[in-house]
C-alpha cells in the first residue's frame, strides 16, 4: 500500500476519527515487551481489499493495538497464500475456497475472522455487494438467457481461477441452465477486464468494487446481475488468516490484529450513510490503488466465522472439481475459533487487547 498523500492530514483524521467512531479522547497504544511496537507485515495492497488496513492504519487502530503494518511490496495473487506460509508475510485474506484448496496440498493455516460478507437486504446500494457481472451493452449479450443463445463460448472475465468468482459463477449458471461449456475464461484483472470488455474482447466481466467506478464511467456496462442474489450474505465471505506457526509463537498479535482490523470494518460500514466520511474512506482507498472508488466492500460486524458458511465454499470446490471428490478437507483444517472474543470484544470504542 502506498500511503504517500495523506500524511498532512493525520491531526484532522483522528480527531474525525475520535468523534466518528464514538472514541473519546487519546489512549496510551498497548506494545510490546520491549515497549515498541510489534511489526506484522503484508503485502502491499492495490485492489478491493485495501480499504480495511488502510483505515485501521490512518485512524491509528493498528498502534492503538501495539502494532505497526509493515508492507512487503507487490505480492502476485499466486504468490500471496505462500508467502505467508514461508514467513515473508504475517497475515493475509482470502476466500474459504482459496484456502480449503490450500490445506487439500498440505498447507498448515487457520482463518481468525470473518472480513467481506454481502451487505444485507436493508441496504440498497447495490455498490456495496461484492461482485457484478457486467456485459457490454453495445454488445450481444443483454441478459443472461443470452448466453445460450450466442455462438460459441462466451468469454468471461476472473481476476483469478479457484476464486469466489468460480464459486459463485457455478451457482449463478446452474440457476439459470447454463453450462460450463459454454463459458471460457480468461483471467486478468479486474480493471484490465474493463477495458476488454470495453473492446468487446470478452463478453461479460465479473468485477470487485472498487472498480465499479471505471465500469460506469467507460458508459458501456450493462449490469447482468449483482452478487448477494446468487448465494445471500455468504457470497461475500472473506477471511483473515495467519499461518499455524504464527498463531502458535504470536497468538496476542493475532489477537491485537483481529480487535484492529474489525474496528476498521466497523468504521467502514458506519460510514455508508455518510457522505463526508464515506467520500474520506473512498478516496484513502483511491489514493493506495490508484483508480477511482465510488464504493468499498461491506464487513460483517460480527467477525465470527460461521462454519456452515464455510462448508458451502469447501462443497462448491468438490464440486466444481478444485477439489478431489475424495477431498478430507474440514471446515475445522481452515477455521480456528480461538479469536472469536476479540471479533467481538473490538465493537467497543476503547477496547485494547492484552
Amino acid at each position: 500500500m502506498k500511503n504517500k498523500k495523506l500524511t498532512l492530514l493525520v491531526t484532522a483524521v483522528v480527531l474525525t476519527a475520535s468523534f466518528f467512531s464514538g472514541c473519546g479522547g487519546s489512549k496510551q497504544a498497548s506494545t510490546g515487551k520491549n515497549g515498541k511496537l510489534q511489526v506484522i507485515k503484508t503485502w502491499s495492497r492495490t485492489d478491493c481489499t485495501a480499504a480495511p488496513v488502510i483505515v485501521a492504519d490512518k485512524l491509528g487502530y493498528f498502534k492503538d493495538q501495539g502494532l505497526k503494518v509493515e508492507y512487503t511490496g507487490d505480492t502476485q495473487p499466486a504468490q500471496r497464500l505462500p508467502s505467508i506460509l514461508n514467513g515473508n508475510n504475517d497475515f493475509g485474506d482470502a476466500h474459504p475456497n482459496n484456502l480449503a484448496i490450500a490445506a487439500q496440498g498440505g498447507a498448515k493455516l487457520k482463518a481468525v475472522a470473518r472480513s467481506i460478507v454481502e451487505p444485507p437486504e436493508s441496504v440498497t446500494d447495490t455498490h456495496l455487494q461484492h461482485m457484478w457481472w457486467i456485459s457490454n451493452k453495445n454488445g450481444p449479450i443483454k441478459t443472461l438467457a443470452d448466453i445460450n443463445k450466442y455462438p460459441g463460448k462466451v468469454k468471461v472475465g476472473t481476476n483469478s481461477r479457484n476464486s469466489c468468482v468460480d464459486y459463485l459463477s457455478d451457482i449463478l449458471f446452474a440457476k439459470n441452465n447454463i453450462s460450463l461449456d459454454k463459458i471460457e475464461w480468461v483471467q486478468m484483472p479486474d480493471i484490465e477486464q474493463v477495458l476488454a470488455l470495453k473492446k468487446q474482447l470478452i463478453q461479460i466481466a465479473v468485477v470487485h468494487p472498487p472498480y465499479y467506478k471505471s465500469i460506469e464511467d467507460s458508459k458501456i456496462g450493462n449490469i447482468l446481475t449483482t452478487s448477494r442474489p446468487i448465494d445471500g450474505e455468504n457470497g461475500g465471505t472473506y477471511l483473515y488468516y495467519f499461518s499455524d506457526k504464527f498463531i502458535k509463537q504470536h497468538p496476542d498479535e493475532v489477537a491485537k490484529f483481529v480487535v484492529a482490523i474489525k474496528k476498521a470494518e466497523r468504521y467502514i460500514n458506519k460510514s455508508i450513510p455518510d457522505p463526508k466520511e464515506r467520500a474520506k474512506v473512498n478516496q484513502w482507498t483511491a489514493d493506495a490503488i490508484g483508480v477511482p472508488v465510488s464504493a468499498n466492500h461491506y464487513y460483517a460486524d460480527n467477525g465470527t466465522i460461521k462454519d456452515s458458511d464455510i462448508k458451502e465454499w469447501i462443497d462448491g470446490s468438490i464440486k466444481s472439481g478444485a477439489l478431489p471428490k475424495n477431498s478430507k478437507v474440514k471446515v475445522s483444517d481452515i477455521v480456528t475459533h480461538d479469536f472469536d472474543k476479540y471479533a467481538n470484544l473490538g465493537s467497543q470504542p476503547n477496547y485494547i487487547a492484552k
